[in-house]
């Protein structure tokens, strides 16, 4: 009976770490980089993982096996928290803390975990299930809307990154699965996943695949059989065969283009210049501050001030993930980043070693070889095809990919502990701590980084709240919702900058003589001094400064001074420059304002505004009346072009969220 229902318990366990993480999983692919909401679910559903894997793990007196994987992960995960001592935007820094090493937390986990054998299997497969959705609603987006397969990703290329990740191991299942439905199952798999990585074209995907799959192959082929290789390449090469015949006949993208394009890697400095224009500020900046970098997660904030004038991308990474994580966190946390690659490295080749040992007396080419050694090797191709597409991508700061990564180490991990032990340490939570200790040390651990997640989830919905009220003119009900996401949140400037927009706004309704004018500048002065301490980065702050200083004390001298430092942050912040401009103008310089608009021009942008359109006409006005008509003329029909656009967009809704954390 006690056996029983040990039995029952354990396999209650199991399915709710299942659950748990499918629950990460999906809500990670929803939060896409905007919806903290779902980001607070996502790293809930860990947390609750890992209170999980400790109350179970002291429960059965689970020997904890520390292998160095599992230890190079936690000095990773440890360095990222101690330079949030240093961080200059903390609260992005806790965030980006938890984005990119979930992979370290999720190996983590599975160390502390007992019995996780028996839910890899079931979570591995509705991961395929998942990524095979995936992949199906991109190809219908290119399909039949004619648009980017890029599914619930905010770029096709994290798509195409996780297709990869699921596609290898499907490889290795594949060579080992015997005849039947399954296979015929798998076979659909690879063809959906091949076809839909064809009709992306990322060359840094199709790049890391086919050396994954060369390495799969290689250390495949002297344990399968020929035949089943060549099924699997035929397969494989069938997929991406589709995807050139959809070119072909709809004329669009697919496999003809995805041919053209690795076609274009024999010419890196032209197929590479659009992330050569990325790596090179990035590089600057790690040479600046090489030891302590500029910030976790900060390139986006730090980029505008020295960005280059040819830069077409949103800005928000480097496309080059070691370069970015060195630039973030300095030379310390690459080379923690490359000691767990390192670590990866030696314990596969161990692995791999222990098993052409222990093989080495029963070898059958002509049967299905043993699971356990084609699945470490399609896992470690994964994990490979993940590493060097990083080397072009940003696939670190995508959370649903770090869940999967974190998954496959993990599994790797444990094959190693398994298969390897002599390498390992060991120890038992019981001898270190009572019951009672333990069970207190762990809720508190898990319930302080729950609550965290919370009111930052809370905070985020007061915020956005806000954003909608204030854009609706109902402003005390706007500053209330901002309110309640400085007292939820007091780490994240944008609620103060924002507040203090509406504190300024309200405050320029009211006669000069009115004494609540002056206290809400007062009271906006207060909130912009806090979000200036709490990011140093931001152009809006600056620029509400300057907006203020020229209310309050009526000088523009010093409300100029607050511009440029805004331009100075962000020389593609407009109303910075138009603030600058219509100073200058006020003070009869009108040559100096119009080349303050001009210079604006160098710069791309790459979402249509109000801001943006209320820019180009006034650029346009005063070309005009320099004598620039042809300047003029054309900033007038893009304008027009621009108007009709955002009309387009505003009446389609389709525009994307207004801050990326």
């Amino acid at each position: 009976m006690t056996r029983l229902l040990s039995v029952v318990a354990e396999s209650r366990a199991t399915l709710l770490s299942i659950l748990l993480f499918l629950t990460a999983l999906i809500a990670a692919l929803i939060f896409n980089g905007f919806y903290l909401q779902f980001y607070s679910i996502a790293l809930l559903a860990l947390f609750g993982w890992l209170l999980l894997a400790l109350l179970q793990g002291y429960h059965r007196q689970h020997t904890v096996i520390v292998t160095p994987l599992a230890l190079a992960c936690g000095l990773f995960l440890g360095f990222l928290a101690l330079s949030l001592l240093y961080h200059p935007v903390p609260y992005l820094g806790v965030m980006n803390l938890w984005w990119v090493g979930a992979f370290a937390l999720i190996v983590l986990i599975r160390m502390l975990q007992p019995a996780s054998e028996s839910s890899w299997r079931p979570g591995f497969g509705l991961f395929i299930l998942l990524a095979a959705g995936l992949a199906l609603w991109g190809a219908l987006e290119q399909l039949v809307y004619g648009s980017s397969p890029d599914a619930s990703f905010y770029n096709q290329n994290s798509l195409a990154a996780l297709i990869n990740l699921a596609l290898l191991p499907l490889a290795a299942v594949y060579l080992s699965a015997p005849p039947g439905r399954r296979r015929a199952g798998i076979v659909t798999g690879l063809l959906l996943f091949t076809f839909v990585l064809g009709i992306i074209t990322s060359r840094g995907a199709l790049l890391a695949f086919a050396l994954a799959t060369g390495l799969l192959f290689a250390l495949a082929w002297r344990r399968v059989a020929l035949r089943r290789l060549g099924a699997l390449a035929g397969w494989l090469g069938g997929g991406f065969v589709l995807a050139w015949g959809y070119s072909q006949l709809s004329g669009i993208g697919g496999g003809k283009d995805m041919f053209s394009r690795m076609a274009t890697l024999a010419d890196p400095e032209t197929s590479g210049n659009p992330r050569f224009v990325l790596w090179q500020p990035a590089w600057e900046m790690l040479q600046a501050q090489p030891f302590s970098g500029i910030g976790l997660g900060a390139f986006f904030l730090k980029l505008p001030s020295s960005a280059r004038l040819e830069d077409k991308s949103a800005g928000y990474y480097v496309h080059n993930d070691y370069l970015q994580l060195a630039t973030e966190t300095g030379l310390p946390g690459l080379f923690f980043l490359l000691l767990i690659i390192g670590v990866l490295i030696g314990q596969f080749t161990r692995l791999i070693r222990h098993y052409r040992r222990s093989d080495s007396t029963d070898r059958d080419p002509s049967r299905p070889a043993r699971g356990t050694h084609l699945e470490a090797v399609g896992l470690f191709a994964a994990l490979l095809s993940l590493g060097i597409h990083s080397a072009f991508t940003y696939n670190f700061y995508v959370l649903p990919l770090m869940i999967v990564a974190g998954l496959y180490l993990a599994r790797l991990d444990r094959l190693y502990a398994r298969q390897t032990p002599a390498y390992c340490l060991r120890f038992h939570w019981k001898p270190h701590f009572q019951p009672l200790s333990f069970y207190l040390l762990s809720f508190a651990i898990v319930l302080a980084a729950g609550g965290y997640f919370v009111t930052l989830a809370v905070a985020d919905h007061y915020h956005q709240r806000g954003a909608k009220l204030a854009a609706g003119g109902q402003i005390q009900q706007a500053h209330f919702a901002f309110e309640r996401a400085q007292r939820l949140s007091p780490y994240m400037d944008s609620p103060f900058y924002m507040d203090a927009d509406l504190l300024i706004r309200s405050a320029e309704l009211l006669p000069e003589d009115n004494p609540k004018r002056s206290n809400l500048l007062d009271y906006a002065a207060d909130k912009l001094d806090q979000a200036a301490e709490l990011n140093p980065y931001q152009a809006h702050t600056p620029y509400l400064q300057g907006r203020l200083s020229a209310l309050q004390d009526g000088d523009p001298d010093t409300a100029m001074i607050y511009y440029r430092q805004a331009l100075k942050n962000n020389p593609r912040f407009l109303p910075a420059r138009m603030a600058l401009a219509r100073h200058h103008r006020q003070q009869n310089r009108p040559d100096e304002a119009f080349a303050i608009l001009k210079k604006g021009l160098d710069y791309p942008y790459h979402s249509l505004s109000r801001e943006l359109l209320d820019y180009m006409q006034l650029t346009a006005q005063l070309a005009a009346r320099n004598g620039e008509k042809a300047l003029a003329t054309r900033l007038q029909d893009r304008l027009e072009q621009f108007q009709e656009d955002y009309e387009r967009q505003q009446q389609q809704g389709r525009r994307r969220p207004s801050q990326r954390y």
